[in-house]
């Protein structure tokens, strides 16, 4: 077998079997999923809090619209909307530690 074609066979076999052994490294690695406040359920929460004070009552048969999942971090505020009435109000929603306790705040 001439040299060239024996040198060929061996640099083409080292190839494919650089190929097949190959082990992606790039990419990134997965991050796991954080944890969030389930929008529904805050809204749930939300009726439950305005029809527990008579002032705020009235407010809890009106639509309740809160994001529909929020990563929990202590540093947020977020807002759900009232909507009722010809009138939207806004809820602020603190959270308060990294289990996902909140604190509902009063409508204004």
């Amino acid at each position: 077998m001439p040299r060239s074609l024996v040198h060929a066979i061996v640099v083409g076999a080292v190839a494919a079997l650089s190929v097949a052994c190959a082990v992606p490294v790039s990419g990134t690695a997965q991050a796991e999923p954080q944890p969030t406040i389930d929008g529904a359920r805050l809204e749930q929460e939300v009726r439950d809090f305005l029809a527990s004070d008579p002032a705020t009552a009235p407010l809890a048969l009106a639509s309740v619209e809160c994001p529909p999942r929020v990563v929990i971090d202590p540093r947020t505020v977020l807002f759900c909307q009232v909507v009722g009435a010809g009138r939207v109000r806004s809820i602020p929603v603190t959270v308060l530690d990294a289990a996902g306790d909140y604190r509902i705040g009063q409508p204004f």
